[in-house]
């Protein structure tokens, strides 16, 4: 068996598999893992340690999956992922792959190469982290600690030992690990400075797909995170690592637990760091797709549409709206397309819109077979 093993499980998603209980079994004179057979193993002496993990006297076992290298005997289930026999490490998984858009699981089964059996634990954690007396791990992979004997997880991100900071797996340039704390998922302080980080989910169009920066000018004594990308301290409040330069740090909030780049406070409405000017909060609302609208304007992200008929203004899907007069794309007005007509097109791979006389993809006016 390779090292990487992957099986496709017929299990599906959790919340469509059956109602009877998912482990080992051992009846009619052999052992079972849900349904299927595991015919190397030892009815006599198999021992069920945990939901997923087994052993024998022989070997050890993964969901009914035989972890080749261990001893059967002394193998210990650390948690439900990682198992040693304290001569090999491996670190398992059953996993979807939403890559694919498959809704079978998949099993992964790891030995870990570099790591030192006698010294591996795990954390109390749900975030996957262990480590030995030499490195780290995260999901079976190891990384550089500066001092292990100190290192703790703080969430599936953020850790930190007595030395210094880490994010993704890597230190955090200047950091202080001994005060480090994080805040949010976001967010993070220490005595020396507050800290945003981001992974591509965060900057999906950025240059870096993870990163960690230090939020200049913050105080990280008053530093506090007030949503996903907003923070505050004593004087200054922040979207991100950017500074909101006439937001009042006292009322900042975010809109709401969905809405997470935008924000208000006592008087103003904010889009990510910009002021949206002439917005009145008090009848403020947010539509869909970066559209909002007070009594009498309708803006897209933190600009108003000009000449956009507030009362006939319809939102429609895909960043598509339109008036009387306009129809719109993320803000801006496509030239020629008729509102009257202009409608979503369902379940068309070459088109999402169309109008009497054209189709539109993304925006943009498109040939399609029918124009």
């Amino acid at each position: 068996m390779k090292l990487l093993h992957i099986l496709f499980s017929v299990l599906g998603l959790g919340l469509l598999s059956s109602c009877k209980k998912s482990g080992y079994d051992t009846k009619d004179g052999a052992v079972y893992y849900d349904d299927y057979r595991m015919t190397s193993a030892d009815p006599a002496s198999f021992t069920e340690l945990n939901a997923v993990f087994g052993k024998d006297d022989k070997h050890a076992y993964y969901r009914g999956i035989v972890l080749d290298g261990l001893e059967g005997a002394t193998f210990e289930a650390l948690d439900e992922h990682y198992g040693t026999d304290r001569v090999a490490v491996y670190y398992c998984d059953n996993y979807l792959d939403f890559k694919l858009f498959d809704t079978r699981r998949k099993d992964i089964v790891e030995k870990i190469p570099v790591a030192d059996a006698r010294s591996f634990s795990v954390f109390a954690t749900p975030y996957d982290y262990a480590k030995d007396k030499f490195r780290g791990y995260y999901k079976g992979v190891g990384f550089s600690v500066a001092d292990v004997a100190s290192f703790v997880p703080l969430d599936y991100r953020f850790g930190k030992d007595k030395q210094v900071a880490y994010f993704d797996l890597k230190p955090i340039a200047g950091s202080d690990g001994g005060s480090f704390t994080g805040l949010s998922r976001n967010f993070a302080k220490d005595r020396r400075a507050a800290y945003y980080a981001w992974t591509n989910l965060d900057n999906p169009n950025g240059d870096s797909a993870t990163g960690v920066t230090v939020i200049q000018a913050a105080d990280p004594a008053s530093f506090t995170a007030v949503g996903m990308y907003y923070a505050t301290d004593k004087a200054h409040a922040y979207f991100q690592d950017k500074q909101l330069a006439l937001a009042d740090p006292t009322t900042l909030k975010q809109w709401d637990e969905v809405h997470s780049t935008y924000a208000t406070d006592s008087k103003h409405v904010y889009f990510q760091e910009q002021l949206i000017a002439g917005a009145d909060k008090a009848t403020f609302t947010l539509l869909a797709d970066n559209y909002g609208r007070d009594a009498h304007t309708v803006f897209y992200a933190n600009k108003p549409l000009p000449q956009v008929d507030s009362h006939g203004f319809t939102l429609l899907e895909l960043g598509y709206a339109k008036d009387g007069q306009r129809v719109y794309y993320e803000g801006k007005s496509l030239t020629g397309a008729d509102p009257a007509s202009f409608a979503m097109v369902g379940n068309e791979a070459d088109r999402d819109a169309a109008d009497k006389t054209r189709s539109y993809k993304n925006g943009r006016r498109v040939k399609w077979k029918a124009d």
